[in-house]
């Protein structure tokens, strides 16, 4: 039996999503469970800059950057260029980006465990059973964590995922430790619910307003 090229090719691709399928973290993080609007940057510093991977800051005016397929990876300050890898993260108007990849994702929590966010608009199009197609956007937020200033990226997909990364934090760990019908009651109380289980961690595990 002759199996052709294009066939052994696709196979391969099936192979390869497959893969990627599994290893992928299921985000059970809903859109709005943290809060995303809380300023957690040093107020005394107002200016825009770049952070390069050395610790360094770069100021400036206009922060500019672009990555994909067709471009060349780069991020610019003013007229300064830099390639993505260089640079750890910028701030403009008082609110950090940390890179993610090629990517860079805005800070919502600071301290020992940062936090941060990746909001990406995903449409999504269906066929009913009459033959019409409907088209449905939303916007899918990705919670990642990182230990430290430079630490790895650590995607988060759940409330098992936050315990891990706050384990030698009681207080934290028992604010995480609700069903899910438990916290969600408890982030409508408190916007700042989940923000508030890195806050007590960051605060060396002690307790710390809006809990």
């Amino acid at each position: 039996m002759k199996i052709s090229k294009k066939n052994i090719l696709s196979c391969c691709a099936v192979i390869v999503f497959a893969c990627l399928a599994l290893s992928s973290k299921v985000n059970k993080i809903h859109y709005g469970a943290f809060n995303y609007e809380n300023r957690v940057e040093d107020p005394s510093e107002t200016r825009t800059f770049l952070l390069m991977e050395n610790g360094t800051k770069v100021y400036g005016e206009k922060v500019v950057w672009k990555s994909g397929i067709l471009v060349k990876d780069q991020i610019r300050i003013d007229d300064q260029k830099f390639k993505i890898p260089e640079v750890r993260g910028y701030q403009v108007n008082g609110i950090f980006y940390g890179r993610l990849g090629n990517n860079y994702i805005k800070r919502i929590v600071h301290g020992a465990i940062n936090v941060y966010v990746l909001f990406t608009d995903v449409t999504e199009t269906s066929t009913d059973h009459s033959g019409f197609t409907h088209t449905h956007t939303y916007t899918r937020t990705d919670q990642y964590a990182q230990k430290g200033e430079d630490g790895p990226m650590i995607a988060i997909g759940g409330q098992d995922d936050i315990k891990k990364l706050v384990a030698d934090c009681p207080i934290s760990v028992e604010m995480c430790n609700k069903s899910n019908s438990q916290i969600r009651k408890a982030i409508k109380k408190n916007r700042n619910y989940l923000n508030n289980i890195f806050d007590v961690y960051n605060n060396g595990c002690k307790p710390v307003a809006g809990n």
